[in-house]
């Protein structure tokens, strides 16, 4: 569980990013954050691992965000970004995805155990020995997401997961995120693959929550996403 109360982020022009936000996501719940260009959605997201500064209170579990806390907050909670090449910079993707767990001294037969495990699970054994170099936008959106989930957060955080994805590659994450336990954040412009993942949708305008419901309905309501600066569902 993460548990938000009254978040705000203020960047150093000025630019209040977050302004007073509070909301909770239960155990293995899904919701999505919509918002326009602006609205804070990324802002939002790496704040809540303190990799922003912020004011207010973030609690994942027993354990409240602060600069004691942040190594143990960030092994509960993973974040995808937007961009696989981010988390993509390791001569192999064994190497990718092991590179966390060797941050924090695991054993090397820990990690080979993990990472092959890991990879079997999404498929993706074959490509263990490549570089990302040569992989497609879905295969590192793939690998991306593993070298999160072997850290074996509780809580995962994506930012924009369907960008640069094919039709094909698009149908498979679906399938991925569908398959995963965790209490999953989704930030995401793609307002029909929110429908089709998330149960929950929370709308987000000039930092603050618009709207916060249950996506079948939020998402198909054109006034309430019109207003948001967001289009709905046709």
């Amino acid at each position: 569980m993460i548990d938000v109360q009254n978040l705000s982020v203020v960047y150093p022009d000025g630019t209040k990013a977050i302004d007073g936000i509070s909301l909770s996501l239960a155990d293995g719940e899904t919701a999505a954050l919509i918002g326009a260009n602006g609205a804070g959605k990324t802002s939002l997201i790496l704040s809540l691992v303190g990799v922003i500064p912020s004011k207010g209170e973030v609690t994942v579990g027993d354990v409240r965000l602060c600069r004691e806390t942040v190594g143990e907050i960030r092994r509960r909670v993973g974040v995808v970004f937007q961009n696989p090449d981010d988390q993509l910079f390791m001569p192999t993707i064994y190497d990718d995805v092991a590179f966390g767990l060797r941050n924090y001294g695991i054993a090397e037969a820990d990690i080979e155990r993990r990472v092959d495990c890991q990879l079997r699970e999404l498929r993706i054994a074959h490509l263990k020995h490549k570089s990302s170099l040569k992989l497609s936008a879905g295969e590192k959106r793939t690998v991306a997401i593993a070298t999160v989930l072997v850290m074996e957060p509780t809580v995962m955080l994506f930012d924009e997961p369907t960008a640069f994805l094919d039709p094909k590659a698009r149908r498979n994450l679906i399938n991925l995120l569908g398959r995963l336990p965790h209490t999953k954040l989704i930030a995401t412009h793609d307002i029909s693959f929110a429908a089709q993942v998330c149960d929950r949708a929370i709308l987000l305008k000039s930092g603050r929550i618009f709207a916060d419901g249950a996506s079948v309905e939020l998402l198909f309501d054109e006034k309430t996403m019109d207003d948001c600066g967001v289009e709905a569902i046709a």
